[in-house]
């Protein structure tokens, strides 16, 4: 899921995400002097309403770039009333409060669950679906994960994200593939060899990723990649008992949801669920047949959709 697919989404099918307005596209990517805004609506009284569309965790720049559109928008229009809307998929509050009050700007977080189900409704593809070296790097994942069930002898592992201090989302979505995981707990039983399931914590929970852990447990600062997308300056370039890691599959498009597992009985005891709190948790090997199985479904309608002559996304 790219930013601009969720900027797509919002242009054609806005009544699906802001029911306080009625709203007429004016423009995509709009020039405004030197800028370009993401979109501009008109709304039922015939004033502009532009928004920003972030992915992941609001940042704070977003904030300076959509009061410099308002600033163009007005040098143009200046008996124009302009309205501001920042959208992203986390939006921390604290970040909001002052803003909202005394600049009248609206924030809207939209769950990336709510993007994939209005894609789902109008048949529309994401633009990162397509890629042949990305389907072909699945489906290897897809026979290892085979050849490892058979073995018995990989151990599994859920290394969790807390998307308000880590921004999991945009670092998924990121190119670079190996990264580090901090270990809080059983740093004597995680080892090179054995499979990283990437869980994003809070309303949007489940696993987003899978992945190799390729290192043991050794002291280690953040990668130079992810360590921008720490929240917290105190969180950034600490020096922590980690390990590296290799993506070998990313779900962020569809991944396997807390609530979707909740329903298999097999998984009742499932160790996040039962003490849902800190980084590092085991997998059994019986519930990893049945994860494995989700993962290979997933990669199976990947598969069949981009190949569809009427796909739909992931």
């Amino acid at each position: 899921m790219l930013e601009k697919d969720i900027e797509n989404l919002l242009a054609k099918h806005p009544e699906e995400f802001f029911s306080q307005y009625e709203l007429n596209l004016r423009g995509q990517q709009m020039k405004l002097d030197s800028y370009y805004a993401d979109i501009v609506f008109e709304n039922e009284v015939g004033d502009f309403v532009v928004v920003e569309v972030k992915r992941g965790i609001l940042p704070r720049e977003a904030i300076g770039q959509i009061i410099d559109y308002y600033g163009e928008l007005k040098l143009v229009y200046p008996n124009k009333n302009v309205h501001l809307v920042l959208v992203a998929n986390v939006i921390p509050k604290e970040r909001t409060v002052f803003l909202a009050e005394k600049l009248g700007i609206d924030f809207v977080e939209i769950p990336a669950s709510k993007i994939r189900t209005v894609a789902v409704k109008y048949s529309y593809r994401f633009l990162d679906t397509e890629k042949p070296q990305l389907l072909a790097e699945y489906r290897d994942t897809t026979k290892k994960l085979d050849t490892q069930i058979l073995s018995g002898e990989i151990r599994v592992w859920i290394f969790q994200a807390n998307p308000r201090r880590y921004d999991i989302l945009n670092a998924l979505a990121d190119e670079f593939e190996v990264d580090v995981w901090t270990i809080n707990r059983y740093k004597n039983y995680i080892r090179a060899g054995h499979i990283a399931l990437i869980w994003m914590s809070g309303k949007e929970a489940g696993i987003y990723a899978v992945a190799d852990i390729i290192s043991d447990p050794e002291f280690m600062i953040d990668s130079e990649e992810s360590t921008k997308y720490w929240l917290s300056y105190e969180d950034k370039s600490q020096r922590r008992l980690r390990v590296k890691i290799k993506y070998t599959m990313k779900m962020i498009n569809n991944p396997i949801m807390k609530e979707e597992l909740r329903k298999i009985k097999e998984l009742r005891n499932f160790s996040i669920f039962r003490q849902p709190q800190g980084t590092n948790f085991p997998v059994s090997g019986d519930e990893w047949k049945i994860i494995s199985r989700l993962i290979k479904q997933r990669f199976t309608q990947y598969t069949l959709k981009s190949n569809s002559d009427h796909p739909l996304p992931l």
